[in-house]
């Protein structure tokens, strides 16, 4: 197969209509530089569907076509026909001849036809696939690619051989499996969220429809016993209301007896008073004088007893100092017997050493002698040490030299047979052997970097779309999250406007005087709406002030009375008040309480467990600031119950409020459970409502914010055309796979095999001549190491006569040299004890002067202690005779004293039994004002609880109590009725929220959930298979390339060293440790004499012939029919040049050669030729020549 014609017309500088005709072998194309003869090249290549207009040297597609001169207009088309002969059937199609046409129009139109038939790209470019043709196959060669294969991008290199293995189908059926596995890990993601999602909703539906269920079961039972209890209690109250009634007149008949009683008795208690002031008045100036003279006494009494403990304590010090006096002189007796004992050895010291140095020197001559003499017999030994050495050198030199003419005999065997094996597997295999050539060229390389570049823009788009998709993900689940929160912000103040608005959970009354004109023109004020706190304290107030929220909040008595009046007027039932004058204490008690409940709040405001005073936390006007701080004055805050207990425990008389909303009241009542929801809560509501207001714009702005967010995210993704992208891709990988296939070139294989023969042929020779010579050499060498051998026996037996004799000599010289030292080591010993006695003599001479010194001023401490204990006796009997006198005044007046404190003990013994009298008779008083206080009270809650009854009866169930009589009515149990009922109700309340509408929607969920679970199975079906696919093919295209790799290899070290020396070294290095599909291909190339560090350091033919060995290796490996070189060998010198036009004339042989040159001898080695010329500026004109035979100008 070869291009047989090529027509162009308009294409660049053709601008008249130009045919060439091409033959098999070598042609070659010449002219000046700039007459267009690379314009043939970029035809052929455009021709084949070449799509980047770099390439092609032009900034757009439309420049290709004729642009006109100065005498000739431009035209609006360009076209370009190439027509091969499909001999050989290399390309699919029945035709024997295919020509292919393109062209394009100013309008940017193109076409494409196939012999004379419209056409698309892709049919061309499938047309070509694995045929080593095409726009990115190397069968077209620019000077520019040497460079390129030999540049530092493995990238680039390793395209060349992924193209020759034709691997590049299978990483385009990777890059296919693993965009189609990304698709379905995507949509796998998605269908697992929707499951999630969908499963969630599933399994709240069921247990909803199940709660619900529950929910009416419960509410049925709860609705008849609720009922059935508040009758029961109405009949009950209203029987203990009569029975209170009765009780309260009878207390206040008793009181009345008690208050004349009592009236009596203290008229005569305060006569028994005046006397006893009087005596106490007489008994204080008394006790002032007794006071006075104590003082006295106590002031001499303490001069005797220091003057008395002065005299103990020189006593002391005055035994303390004789007895020093004579330890003193027992040291002194001791120090100087040391002192002449020391004497006396220096003496016998001094004479030792003097002995000891004499014994020294006469060692130390000894010594040297001997020294010397092992000095003689060592320098002896050395020297037939060295001549032993230099026998034994010469040995192993003779040894090594047999050791390596043994290993070269045994090599040359080895590679005797070795070649002899070669010679006959290439014999036997010569008639089997394919070379498999492959053309590379520039427009493989661009094509394949457009190809990177596309998949780098692929990639980029869609990690950029993933990312921006990611982040639209992340925008809509922040949209749903800030709607939901602004729908529950929503409800949360539509909740509390409408509980507001309808005073939910406000009593009866007080709700009526708020919603009333008619009685009061002033503001009316519920408690529960004048404060407020912060967040974490809210219910821990509104269990503190559960009690009073319900309270209208009164200034005055005037007010309370036209509230009063108003719901008596109107039978509107009964309302709490809390009036402002309530809030002031007075009174001796309540001030004595306070002051003990001051010390208590010391306490507790240092225990861990209390977190603050109730009233600190409430934030009011000060209008209102009394009412709170009377209320909470006694409430402390914990933060839970265990914490409220503990400090009730401690500080009993204060109430305690977690921030849960537990109550730990000082009565022992606890109020604890769950927390209060937002309808449970009076306390703050409206401030709780102005606080949500404020917050709702807020949330909208940002709830608007994420949604502009979400559009511009939406925009940038849709702007992202992933398919448009991916089809370039594919469509630039179709034409590299076009290039793959082509009839390997037998014949010059077989040529090869005849030359490689002959050259082991002529190593055979060699290597049996260079045995034989290697076997004479070994037996003479034999004989010469055995002589040495004998020599080396007998030189060794002197050296260990001599050595023996030097190590008995080194024996004697050691014990001498241990003499010498250990007589100066005992002569050390001996100085070291003279020095050690001379110290101590100097050290028991300055003991002696201080002993003397402390003697004498021992004498004269003891002297002057006598004469102070003389002085200090005389004093002590001064003291004594004063303190006599003193403590007779002080019994006459004691006695004086007891006899006033008798009379006044008699006067009070008479008035405390006045006074026992009167207090049993108040507290007889007061316990009765107690008991009418707590009738009225309960008398007050049986109507409150009353109207609760009815109210939540009411409210609940829409229905009145009315008044019944119950025969069980003294055996019913209501707190065990109390319990169920409340156990009902927490029963439901545990249940939550109610959906009644649940079963229906549960079974469209779990429709939905079935369907979803179809589409996850499938998907995760499909994902294995994927993933074994890529296996496969990676599996696949691994072994396949590394082969190709390997023979690609081979090839080149042959044809290296063909174009330098035999005994240049090249190589081809894949990189290891990685998969080999992406691992990196390095060239190794040192011609002989060179070892440059990088191939980079080359020079320019050097370089060129390198990438000429690879082009080649890989043609050998995967051939193209044709290939077409462009200004190549430019950078060759004459020989190089030789060498390179005698490679193209071998491979001329099967492959068509279309060489651009300016080479003489390239142009030699063509066999036709053609001349560009422009004998018009501007446009090229072809003149062709055969030699031996001249052809028309075309």
């Amino acid at each position: 197969m070869y291009l047989s014609k090529l027509e162009i017309f308009g294409f660049k500088s053709f601008a008249n209509k130009t045919v060439v005709h091409l033959t098999k072998g070598v042609t070659g194309i010449v002219g000046p530089n700039g007459c267009g003869k690379t314009n043939i090249v970029d035809a052929i290549r455009w021709c084949l569907g070449e799509q980047k207009s770099s390439t092609l040297r032009s900034d757009k597609m439309e420049n290709v076509i004729f642009n006109g001169t100065t005498s000739k207009k431009p035209m609006g088309m360009a076209e370009v026909s190439l027509t091969l002969v499909n001999d050989r059937g290399v390309l699919p199609t029945e035709y024997s001849e295919v020509t292919i046409t393109r062209r394009i129009f100013r309008s940017g139109e193109s076409e494409y036809l196939l012999n004379g038939n419209l056409c698309r790209l892709k049919d061309i470019t499938n047309l070509f696939m694995d045929t080593g043709m095409g726009t990115n196959a190397y069968s077209v060669i620019e000077l520019k690619m040497i460079e390129t294969i030999l540049s530092n991008k493995a990238e680039e290199r390793r395209n060349m051989f992924e193209e020759a293995a034709g691997v590049n189908k299978y990483k385009l059926r990777r890059r296919l499996a693993l965009k189609k596995l990304e698709d379905v890990k995507a949509d796998l993601t998605r269908v697992n969220d929707i499951y999630a999602e969908v499963e969630k909703k599933v399994n709240a539906l069921e247990r909803q429809a199940s709660r619900a269920d529950k929910y009416n079961q419960l509410n049925t039972v709860l609705r008849e016993k609720e009922i059935n209890l508040a009758e029961r209690e109405y009949s009950y109250l209203n029987k203990k209301k009569t029975e209170l009634k009765d009780r309260t007149q009878n207390y206040k008949i008793r009181k009345e007896e008690i208050d004349s009683e009592i009236k009596s008795f203290e008229e005569e208690l305060n006569v028994y008073r005046d006397r006893i002031n009087e005596i106490d008045a007489e008994l204080k100036l008394k006790r002032e004088e007794v006071t006075k003279q104590t003082e006295k006494l106590h002031t001499v009494q303490k001069n005797i007893s220091v003057s008395e403990e002065r005299e103990k304590s020189l006593s002391r010090n005055l035994l303390r100092f004789q007895q020093e006096l004579e330890e003193l002189a027992y040291t002194k007796e001791e120090t100087e017997d040391i002192l002449a004992e020391s004497k006396e050895l220096v003496n016998q010291y001094t004479n030792e050493i003097g002995l000891k140095e004499t014994d020294i020197e006469k060692s130390a001559a000894s010594t040297l002698e001997k020294e010397n003499f092992l000095k003689e017999k060592r320098e002896a030994l050395k020297k037939k040490s060295d001549e032993l050495i230099e026998i034994f050198k010469e040995i192993n030199a003779k040894e090594n030299l047999n050791n390596s003419l043994t290993d070269k005999f045994e090599k040359n065997k080895v590679e005797m047979r070795r070649i002899e094996e070669r010679i006959q597997k290439i014999t036997n295999n010569m008639a089997k052997t394919v070379g498999f050539l492959e053309d590379l060229s520039v427009e493989k390389v661009n094509i394949e970097n457009k190809i990177e570049e596309s998949e780098k823009l692929l990639a980029s788009k869609r990690n950029e779309k993933e990312t921006l998709e990611r982040e639209l993900s992340g925008l809509k689940d922040k949209e749903l999250d800030e709607k939901s929160l602004l729908v529950n912000l929503e409800n949360k103040i539509e909740f509390l406007q409408s509980l507001i608005t309808n005073l939910e959970g406000v009593s009866k009354g007080a709700k009526t005087l708020l919603e009333s004109e008619g009685w009061t023109d002033k503001e009316k004020t519920l408690f529960a709406d004048v404060g407020s706190t912060e967040e974490k304290y809210r219910f821990a107030l509104e269990a503190s002030l559960k009690s009073v929220l319900n309270n209208m909040l009164i200034e005055n008595t005037d007010d309370l009375n036209k509230a009063v009046l108003y719901l008596q007027k109107n039978d509107l039932g009964k309302a709490s008040f809390y009036l402002l004058q309530n809030t002031k204490s007075s009174g001796l008690l309540n001030k004595l309480s306070g002051l003990r409940k001051n010390t208590q709040r010391k306490k507790i405001e240092k225990n861990k467990d209390f977190l603050g005073w109730a009233y600190l936390m409430v934030q009011t006007k000060p209008k209102w600031k009394p009412y709170f701080n009377k209320i909470l004055n006694n409430t402390a805050l914990a933060k839970d119950l265990d914490s409220a207990i503990k400090l009730s425990k401690i500080f009993p008389e204060f109430n305690y409020a977690t921030l849960n909303g537990d109550l730990v009241q000082n009565n022992g009542i606890i109020e604890a459970g769950s927390l209060p929801k937002l309808d449970d809560t009076l306390f703050g509501r409206k401030q709780l409502l102005e606080e949500l207001k404020l917050e709702y714009p807020k949330l909208q702005q940002n709830l608007e914010q994420t949604r502009t967010a979400i559009s511009v995210k939406e925009e940038l993704i849709s702007g992202i055309d992933l398919n448009s992208i991916s089809d370039q891709g594919r469509i630039l990988l179709n034409e590299i796979t076009s290039i793959e296939k082509q009839i390997s070139q037998l014949e010059y294989e077989n040529n090869k095999s005849s030359e490689e023969i002959e050259i082991l042929q002529k190593q055979l020779q060699e290597l049996a001549v260079q045995t034989n010579n290697t076997d004479d050499e070994l037996t003479k060498l034999s004989e010469i190491i055995k002589a040495d051998l004998i020599a080396r026996k007998e030189a060794e037996d002197v050296f260990k006569s001599a050595e023996q004799e030097v190590r008995e000599i080194e024996t004697e010289y050691n014990s001498f040299v241990y003499q010498l030292n250990q007589g100066k080591l005992e002569l050390e010993r001996l100085k070291g004890k003279l020095q050690n006695t001379h110290n101590t003599i100097e050290r028991s001479e300055q003991s002696l002067l201080k002993i003397t010194e402390t003697i004498g001023k021992r004498n004269e401490d003891i002297s002057n202690t006598k004469e102070e204990i003389t002085s200090l006796k005389s004093i002590l009997e001064d003291y004594q005779f004063e303190f006599d006198e003193l403590k007779e005044v002080q019994i006459k007046l004691e006695n004086e004293q007891k006899e006033i404190e008798g009379r006044l003990l008699s006067v009070k013994d008479e008035a405390l039994k006045l006074e026992k009298q009167l207090t049993f008779l108040r507290h007889e008083r007061q316990k009765l004002s107690d008991e009418l206080h707590e009738v009225d009270l309960k008398i007050n809650q049986i109507d409150l609880k009353v109207e609760n009854v009815k109210q939540n009866i009411k409210e609940t169930y829409t229905i009145d109590v009315d008044l019944k009589d119950f025969e069980d009515e003294d055996n019913f149990n209501f707190e065990a009725e109390h319990q169920e009922v409340s156990s009902l109700k927490n029963r439901i309340k545990q249940l939550g929220p109610i959906n009644l509408l649940a079963y229906s929607e549960f079974e469209e969920e779990n429709e939905r959930l079935q369907f979803f679970t179809k589409q996850r199975n499938d998907l995760i079906d499909a994902e294995k298979d994927l993933i074994k696919t890529i296996q496969e093919i990676n599996n696949t295209a691994q072994t396949l390339f590394m082969d190709t790799f390997e023979a690609i290899r081979q090839n080149f070290i042959k044809i290296f060293r063909g174009l330098f020396n035999p005994g240049d070294e090249a190589d081809l290095i894949i990189q290891e440790g990685v998969d080999p599909l992406e691992a990196k291909i390095e060239i190794s190339a040192k011609p002989k004499g060179k070892r440059p560090t990088s191939i980079e350091l080359l020079s320019g033919g050097e370089k060129t012939l390198t990438a000429t060995a690879l082009l080649f290796a890989i043609y050998l490996v995967k051939p193209s029919p044709f290939c077409i070189l462009d200004e190549v060998d430019a950078p060759l010198d004459d020989a190089n040049i030789d060498r390179f036009t005698k490679l193209i004339k071998e491979f001329s042989l099967n492959t068509q050669f279309i060489m651009v040159t300016h080479n003489k001898r390239t142009m030699e080695a063509s066999e036709n030729m053609y001349g560009v010329t422009m004998q018009e500026e501007g446009i090229s004109k072809l003149v062709g020549v055969q030699f031996n035979e001249q052809l028309a100008t075309a």
